[in-house]
């Protein structure tokens, strides 16, 4: 089966086990919105984040001016940023993403996750790390060490190769889903969105305390605005492909929506 075929097979498993558990259709779109946001994370932050006019494209001064303020704001017109302050301004925002997510997941709108919907986003992932269909994830000593975003493999295999191993397999995600979920819920059997949103605050608190480190570049245990400006400035300049200081509609667009705009025009 091709990977397109596998990652469609796993979307429609996830997206019937949700429906069989809330014994309601999921809507449509349900599955493919929580793809969707994996595979374009960066280019739909940036428009959520920073497109301030609303015009649908980015500048690079309207993203300086986002940046500044949450840096004054979280620093009270500091010239540098603690830890502390850091942390606090990245929950700030991280719920943000995190009350979005809960919404995309949960596909019938009843406000509360089930077991499947709340796991359904994880298994695509799955399916898209596991390109060679192998049924399971390699993870490498580093990958183990770093950790960091949920997205990525990294943050992949520290949530889920729960024995050490060096390798993620269908029974050990289902698993470690299960017990993040239980305990989200607090051994109920369904998690709402305060108890979903504070579940990932408390997941993620590591990895935000190891993107502080890897953001202070010169280990002085406190951040300049150049280095608090530092991840956003480098996906700006990935995703402007014409360095013309604007991210376009067409620079930001799912991928697969700009192969396809590409493919009419050619025809």
């Amino acid at each position: 089966m091709n990977r397109t075929g596998l990652i469609m097979s796993a979307l429609l498993m996830a997206g019937a086990a949700a429906s069989w558990a809330a014994g309601n259709k999921p809507a449509d779109d349900g599955p493919m919105q929580g793809l969707e946001r994996t595979n374009e994370r960066g280019a739909v932050r940036m428009i959520r984040d920073f497109d301030l006019n609303k015009d649908g494209r980015v500048t690079r001064a309207e993203m300086n001016n986002v940046l500044g303020y949450r840096f004054a704001s979280a620093t009270h017109k500091g010239p540098t940023m603690s830890l502390e302050q850091f942390m606090a301004e990245r929950t700030t925002e991280f719920r943000k993403s995190n009350e979005a997510m809960f919404h995309r997941l949960d596909w019938n709108g009843d406000g509360k996750l089930t077991l499947a919907e709340y796991g359904a986003a994880q298994r695509v992932r799955f399916v898209q790390i596991d390109r060679d269909g192998t049924g399971f994830v390699s993870c490498s000593v580093r990958d183990l060490a770093l950790g960091g975003s949920s997205r990525g493999v990294s943050g992949f295999c520290r949530d889920n190769d729960t024995n050490m191993d060096g390798r993620v397999t269908h029974t050990e995600l289902d698993a470690a889903i299960a017990k993040r979920f239980a305990q989200s819920a607090g051994g109920g059997q369904t998690l709402a969105l305060e108890a979903f949103v504070k579940g990932e605050e408390e997941r993620y608190a590591s990895a935000n305390v190891r993107l502080f480190r890897r953001l202070d570049s010169d280990e002085d245990g406190l951040l300049s605005i150049k280095e608090f400006a530092a991840q956003d400035e480098a996906l700006f300049d990935r995703i402007d492909k014409n360095h013309d200081g604007v991210l376009t509609p067409a620079e930001l667009q799912p991928r697969n929506a700009r192969s396809k705009t590409a493919n009419a025009d050619a025809s």
